[in-house]
């Protein structure tokens, strides 16, 4: 089984944000240790913080503490793993089409 790189996940991500509409901002790594690699704002203004590993990947020490003091400040935190789990967590809303009486 071919393991999946790390960047192709955080690409998947990238483009399945843009195609929902909203942005997914990558976080400076020079910044600060520990903080989520993509910041991702929806639309209707959700913002989520997005932390990108390969399948089996693990979070280090700081990065936990991070994200639990970002959790503490009420903000949403998610680690992804794998594209089917991004498809899960941003679904694309596809509208009903009318039917013939136009109602």
């Amino acid at each position: 089984m071919t393991r999946v790189r790390e960047s192709a996940v955080e690409a998947h991500l990238v483009a399945r944000i843009r195609l929902i509409g909203g942005e997914c901002l990558k976080n400076d790594p020079q910044s600060r240790i520990g903080i989520p690699d993509r910041l991702v704002i929806l639309p209707g203004g959700e913002v989520i913080w997005v932390e990108v590993k390969a399948a089996g990947g693990v979070l280090s020490p700081v990065q936990e503490r991070v994200h639990a003091r970002l959790r503490e400040l009420t903000q949403e935190v998610r680690v992804v793993w794998s594209k089917s789990q991004i498809n899960r967590l941003f679904p694309i809303e596809e509208t009903e089409p009318e039917d013939e009486a136009g109602c």
